[in-house]
């Protein structure tokens, strides 16, 4: 089959398995609120792809990108040909409930922090299994068993990197990517020997589409981000972890599931759910 015919053949069949999914919603027993029932989590999928080889995975391995640990596509997947990195934004219920409550995540972000990312995790699985129906290898690394932390903020495999690399979007000042669909959402990505055409990368550098607005600098409730400090260094991700943990919930519904989250420097910004505008002159 023509390439580009079986990568849209597999989206297609991604994109009903996100939507068909009970995973996508949230079941009554897991509800914080009974009026959550039901809640979608995500929206469509965004895609982007990139070659296996192509350099900038290697120099993610550079002093200051991302660690010199960090496993290339050929470390998960010996004849790695692609990489294919997908978004899945948030829902607008999500995000509006989420600017709108003060310093605590929502109930809706937590259960989409939660439980979307075993949705997502879900979705990852069934790409990887529809590649190897096709007669392929696939890897989906955030499940795979070689996944691990680095350092206590490093993982050896950046899904916001990776994502990068694969023409999603740039970063932001908040360290989160800005997609054509902004960045409120989540991010996982399938290694595989198929050969998938590369996704134009529309941009030139790391931080782009960052307009250095500072709204997520005043969305922050820990006063982790200052953009005096620059794109690059911008949030002090220690800081972030601190407070992340005074958003730790007690167990909770059925599965006594611990929630966290934050997400306020994602939320009620300009680059929330678009690529924001630079204003020129």
């Amino acid at each position: 089959m023509e390439k580009s015919l079986f990568f849209e053949d597999l989206k297609s069949a991604a994109a009903d398995f996100l939507r068909d999914s009970e995973g996508n919603y949230l079941a009554p027993d897991d509800a914080l609120r009974a009026d959550l029932a039901g809640m979608r989590f995500f929206e469509e999928i965004l895609w982007g792809v990139a070659a296996a080889g192509d350099p900038l995975f290697a120099k993610l391995r550079c002093d200051g990108v991302v660690h010199h640990q960090v496993m290339l596509p050929s470390d998960w997947l010996p004849g790695a040909k692609s990489v294919v990195s997908f978004f899945l934004p948030f829902s607008e219920a999500t995000k509006k409930s989420n600017a709108a409550n003060g310093e605590a995540p929502s109930d809706e972000w937590l259960h989409s922090r939660i439980e979307g990312q075993m949705m997502l995790a879900a979705l990852g699985e069934f790409i990887v299994s529809q590649l190897r129906d096709a007669g392929f290898a696939a890897v989906f690394p955030t499940t795979d068993k070689r996944f691990r932390l680095i350092t206590p903020f490093v993982s050896n495999w950046s899904e916001r990197h990776a994502a990068y690399i694969c023409g999603l979007g740039t970063f932001g000042l908040s360290k989160g990517l800005i997609t054509e669909r902004g960045m409120a959402g989540r991010f996982g990505s399938v290694i595989t020997d198929a050969e998938i055409a590369a996704t134009e990368r529309k941009y030139s550098s790391p931080f782009e589409y960052c307009t250095m607005c500072g709204a997520c600098q005043y969305r922050c409730p820990a006063g982790a981000i200052d953009k005096s400090r620059g794109a690059a260094l911008g949030k002090d991700q220690p800081l972030c972890a601190s407070f992340l943990k005074e958003m730790t919930f007690p167990p909770h519904g059925a599965h006594g599931r611990i929630r966290y989250g934050c997400g306020k420097c994602q939320v009620k910004v300009p680059c929330e759910s678009a690529v924001p505008q630079k204003i020129s002159g």
